[in-house]
């Protein structure tokens, strides 16, 4: 097996755990790509234990626009992401924006704990257990990014992730906030 082969292996095997294939989407006769949910859409309103014990729901977030992100602890581009998005998160936080991390693929609490704490995330992390969020977005990739505005429509989806890609996430959640409607 040559260098470039190995790297071809590598690549593949940490991309695998990021795929969310256990989970199915509400119509998956309906599903066109990676997500079911498309900008456009009313955001699927949904209730979730929060890592820290807490509960959190999407509809107490209404009047603020959102970033949803679906992640998984096994996910390398997960991991990287997730320091982009604390940056978005503390750069328009004080505008507004809320920030939500979800937890998929059923880690332990200590495992989530661990990842949070290593990437340096202070946003609300909430627990999936059994993919139930995910379902309701039709989620089959890790990480999965949401901009919802502040009338709880999806304005953007990020669905994976490459390095560069959250300049795109945070135009969409400057020109989300731009729209207006936003509760500080």
């Amino acid at each position: 097996m040559n260098g470039r082969t190995l790297m071809l292996v590598i690549a593949v095997a940490a991309w695998l755990p990021c795929r969310a294939a256990e989970t199915t989407p509400p119509d998956a006769s309906k599903t066109q790509g990676a997500v079911t949910v498309r900008p456009g859409a009313a955001a699927p309103l949904f209730s979730a234990a929060r890592l820290d014990g807490d509960t959190l729901s999407l509809s107490s977030l209404r009047g603020h626009v959102v970033l949803l992100d679906f992640w998984a602890v096994n996910c390398p581009p997960c991991r990287i992401e997730m320091p982009a998005l604390e940056d978005i998160h503390r750069r328009y936080s004080d505008r507004g924006l809320k920030v939500v991390g979800i937890t998929e693929m059923d880690p332990t609490p200590e495992e989530a704990r661990r990842l949070v704490s290593e990437t340096g995330v202070t946003y609300p992390i909430l627990l999936d257990p059994g993919a139930r969020i995910a379902a309701l977005y039709g989620l089959e990739a890790h990480p999965t990014t949401f901009v919802i505005d502040a009338l709880g429509k999806v304005r953007f989806v990020n669905s994976g992730y490459l390095k560069g890609e959250e300049k795109e996430i945070e135009q969409a959640v400057k020109d989300a906030l731009a729209a207006g409607g936003t509760k500080k």
